[in-house]
């Protein structure tokens, strides 16, 4: 059970703080001190009955228990009935208001009422976590994921205010505090899917608060980021609502594809499909008094959730996936233009900026090679290229339109990989026959623009092939 292993973390996290106040609490080593006399009264006469004992009193002989051990008996005592925790811990609280403990504490709460089912007080919990630790980013998801069921209309503008939080958050998040053992590819993987739930998250709850212009951009956008089901059945709401019946088919018709091929999480509920067929059968049947073109949709969808599904998959690049050569790649300008292929820049110093619209650091990085590009201005023989590597495409013209950055802004379309580019930003700066002149990965600025035109200078001066 879930709140078992909640019981198990909390008694880990406080084992080494009760073994060290264990260790404080022996007495000192070496023989004991002699009792003195006892000193006789004069005045009260020797009675041979002893007071009878305060048994809720300690032994004088028996110091008083911590409360880090009080906190671990009480854990151990409750096993993994979530009642008899939420009970122990909230005792625990009432007895130690300003325990240091409060954040685990709360965590354990907070998962007890989850298995309870009890909403109102898990929300609590989880807010009282957020208020000690803003930057809890699961407890405030779980807290978004709560306030969105309660009916209020404060509460639903409390949870976009946090999931607008969230979104900074990810959004900013920096790809060189991944786990070790954890990929560049795999980082920015699990970061998509967890912008998709936010972004998805937030669409739903501005569609209950009536804000269906920002409802449908920021469903749009989860929808862009990874086709899902859960945006295209919101869409298709919104849009039955405004009376757009044939679009509302269409995500739909859209939702119930994409269901059958996509992996739910274990606590998700799975899409109801038979009702969905049936709404949609009834809304077009509504507005085209037959089922006639319905299939075409229902077909259509299957082709485009077959497509998007098969381009999901990352076992081969879909451009250069048979060029084994850097050199001989060819990368796509992001406005559509062409492509620029690197074996024609034979001859030329190439400076390739590799960047991501979520990378905080490629704006930085950006603002400095502004500066290098300035030192190189009119050089034919010196290519700056500004390479993207997002993963969902459609995040990057609007990106560049707002930003503007230099270069010759092109996708990566794979030659990161050929490059071993595993930080974002990296800087590579290729010599007029090809061999890599100059590195650097990740966002280093000390001295970097420096660095960077003395390479270029050094590049250039070389011979061409």
């Amino acid at each position: 059970m879930r709140c078992g292993i909640c019981s198990l973390s909390l008694l880990l996290l406080l084992s080494w703080s009760a073994v060290a106040s264990g260790q404080q609490s022996q007495p000192p080593s070496g023989p004991a001190p002699p009792k003195a006399p006892a000193k006789k009264s004069s005045t009260a006469p020797q009675s041979d009955t002893k007071p009878k004992a305060d048994d809720s009193a300690p032994s004088p002989n028996q110091p008083a228990i911590d409360p880090d051990t009080e906190l671990q008996v009480l854990v151990r005592e409750a096993g993994n009935d979530p009642d008899t925790l939420a009970k122990n811990l909230q005792a625990y609280l009432a007895k130690y208001p300003d325990t240091p403990r409060r954040a685990p504490i709360y965590r354990a709460l907070l998962e007890a009422e989850m298995q309870r089912h009890d909403q109102k007080s898990a929300l609590e919990y989880a807010e009282k976590i957020i208020e000690l630790q803003p930057e809890d980013s699961q407890s405030m998801y779980v807290a978004i994921t709560l306030l969105e069921k309660m009916p209020d209309q404060a509460s639903q503008l409390r949870a976009v205010d946090y999931d607008s939080r969230l979104i900074e958050r990810v959004g900013k998040a920096d790809p060189e505090s991944r786990p070790q053992q954890m990929t560049l590819d795999e980082w920015q993987a699990g970061r998509n899917k967890f912008m998709v739930d936010l972004y998805v998250l937030r669409g739903r709850i501005e569609h209950h608060l009536h804000k269906n212009d920002d409802a449908v951009k920021d469903l749009s956008t989860g929808y862009r980021l990874i086709p899902n089901a859960d945006a295209a059945l919101a869409l298709g709401e919104i849009a039955e609502e405004e009376k757009h019946a044939d679009e509302a088919v269409r995500q739909y018709a859209t939702a119930f594809m994409l269901s059958d091929a996509e992996q739910r999480d274990a606590n998700e509920a799975p899409l109801d499909r038979d009702a969905l067929r049936l709404r949609m059968g009834n809304l077009w049947r509504f507005t085209h008094d037959s089922n006639a073109g319905l299939g075409d949709i229902l077909l259509s969808a299957y082709d485009t959730s077959q497509q998007l599904t098969k381009s999901e998959k990352l076992d081969a690049p879909v451009y250069n996936k048979d060029v084994t050569d850097p050199l001989q790649f060819g990368m796509r300008r992001v406005d559509g233009s062409g492509a620029v292929k690197l074996a024609e820049s034979r001859g030329k110093v190439v400076v390739m900026e590799f960047w991501t619209t979520w990378s905080v650091y490629s704006k930085q990085m950006e603002f400095l090679l502004a500066g290098v590009r300035t030192k190189f201005a009119g050089r034919d023989d010196v290519i700056f290229l500004t390479v993207n590597a997002d993963e969902e495409e459609s995040l990057v013209a609007p990106f560049v339109r707002e930003e503007n950055p230099g270069g010759m802004v092109v996708f990566a379309d794979g030659i990161n990989h050929a490059f071993h580019v595993e930080s974002i930003p990296t800087v590579l700066i290729l010599d007029k026959s090809g061999k890599m002149a100059y590195r650097t990965q990740g966002f280093a600025p000390d001295g970097f623009a420096d660095l960077a035109a003395a390479a270029i200078t050094k590049a250039s001066a070389a011979p061409a092939p």
